[in-house]
């Protein structure tokens, strides 16, 4: 593999799994090591062999709200709501920020349509700025939390 684009999926990757962590972390109380998780999940079709097909490709299945409620509904069958809404909150990042750049995801799968607004949100700027965001989020989530606890018996 090209260097630059290990060096591109490494930081993807990261993105995904800090943008789930920092979701499960400011709105749940599961674990935010299910947002790292399940933040990157959908990316696990880069392990399917190279001789499958349609859907098993890259932002085939696992990159459909089909996955999404499949996870969720196994989530809060295995475990609980919180971590239902946890699982859904971060695999749910990984298909909103996907569904944002030019190659988009397939909304509507079984059927083989994808749509996208074509924005380069994995692009060095964009990342910057979902990163800050989540930093921001957690600062801001941690301080009220904290100032929550605080305040109780």
């Amino acid at each position: 593999m090209d260097p630059a684009r290990a060096v591109f999926l490494a930081i993807v990757f990261a993105t995904h799994a800090f943008v789930g962590y920092t979701l499960v972390r400011a709105f749940t109380t599961a674990d935010p090591r299910l947002g790292l998780l399940f933040g990157v999940l959908p990316d696990a079709d880069f392990l399917f062999p190279a001789a499958l097909e349609w859907p098993f490709v890259h932002r085939g299945i696992s990159h459909s709200p089909f996955a999404w409620l499949a996870f969720v509904a196994a989530a809060l069958a295995v475990r609980d709501r919180t971590a239902g809404l946890a699982v859904g909150l971060a695999y749910g990042s990984h298909l909103l920020v996907d569904s944002l750049s030019p190659a988009g995801i397939q909304w509507l799968f079984p059927l083989r349509t994808d749509w996208s607004p074509g924005l380069s949100i994995h692009s060095p700027i964009a990342t910057v700025v979902l990163w800050a965001g989540c930093l921001g989020l957690l600062v801001v989530r941690t301080d009220v939390l904290d100032q929550l606890v605080e305040r109780l018996p």
